[in-house]
């Protein structure tokens, strides 16, 4: 028998759904300044998560020449910081996934009410940083087909492990062999909106 003494679990949620007001709803500034944030550090609907999604900023009226700077955490806890130049009447969506955001910040009058929030799509986390093995998963189905994808090294890594979910509720617990699957860069987690409303990863920590 392997030896499991040293497994860990983590937990992570659903992925939000879009929500183009979930950091900060319809607001102007008369000059350079940070937006009003809903609520304290780490605000967003898919915060508590375990789970990073992109940022999006969308735009009542023309303010093109204003840049929205985000700043908040990344999967692995860093610090991370993305320009968000506005736009004319639209939204417009960030490319780095936060899993915090603590600050929003416009270097220009924003004359237009201006939301922030966060895109639909994949969500992303970090399992185990370092070298691991995957020992087990058991979590519960969404309402949408797709897969749970676990990849090495990073978000964008070499996936390594694949698992598909139905629509059928239930318990998600697919077989994972005794010994795992090894991961010698660290194991991340990517996730669709609504494939799974919750799962539980054990893996050597």
């Amino acid at each position: 028998m392997p030896n499991v003494s040293s497994v860990k679990s983590k937990t992570f949620g659903d992925v939000a759904a879009a929500d183009t007001a979930s950091l900060a709803a319809l607001q102007t500034l008369g000059g350079a300044g940070d937006m009003t944030l809903k609520a304290a550090a780490g605000t967003g609907a898919y915060n508590g998560t375990n789970l990073a999604q992109l940022i999006d900023i969308t735009c009542g009226g023309n303010v093109a020449t204003v840049t929205f700077s985000v700043t908040g955490t990344d999967v692995n806890g860093d610090t991370i910081t993305e320009d968000i130049t506005g736009v004319n009447a639209n939204t417009v969506a960030g490319a780095l996934y936060f899993a915090t955001v603590t600050q929003v910040a416009a270097d220009d009058a924003v004359g237009t009410n201006t939301s922030v929030g966060n895109q639909a799509g994949t969500g992303v986390g970090v399992v185990f940083a370092g070298r691991t093995r995957i020992r087990g998963m058991q979590g519960v189905v969404g309402t949408t087909a797709g897969n749970i994808t676990f990849k090495n090294t990073s978000t964008t890594g070499t996936t390594l492990m694949d698992i598909p979910t139905g629509v059928t509720a239930g318990t998600l617990e697919p077989y994972i062999p005794d010994n795992g699957v090894l991961f010698n860069a660290g194991a991340y987690i990517n996730a669709a909106a609504n494939v799974q409303e919750g799962v539980t990863v054990f893996y050597d920590g």
